[in-house]
């Protein structure tokens, strides 16, 4: 195939980056193809499987589209002894709208009218 020399290593990495933040195929394209890529999802798809070698200016678009998803989920991170978020119970799962959610449970539920005799 027409690959330049750094091709394969490029797309190796750039699956092992999709894949450590499980991101898919589509998901890559719709944002390669927001910041200016001209290639198609099916034509991504195929390099990705390298049926296909693309320009250098496409493949570091691939690269900053990844990049950019990839810095966009949170990472966990080990708390340190010392954290404050540690020692505090999640104190949002009690608020007023959640009472108020709780005590209308019940509201919305039908129940049969009782028989005549």
């Amino acid at each position: 195939m027409g690959f330049d020399p750094n091709e394969p290593e490029q797309r190796q990495r750039l699956r092992a980056a999709l894949k450590a933040a499980d991101l898919k195929p589509g998901e890559l394209w719709l944002n390669y193809f927001s910041i200016g890529g001209s290639v198609g999802e099916y034509e991504v798809e195929a390099y990705l499987q390298g049926l296909l070698s693309l320009p250098p200016l496409q493949r570091d678009l691939l690269a900053m589209a990844a990049n950019e998803l990839i810095e966009a989920v949170p990472r966990l991170f080990a708390p340190y002894s010392d954290d404050a978020n540690l020692a505090q119970p999640d104190q949002e799962s009690n608020t007023a709208d959640d009472r108020d959610t709780q005590d209308s449970a019940g509201a919305d539920e039908y129940t049969d009218p009782p028989e005549n005799e």
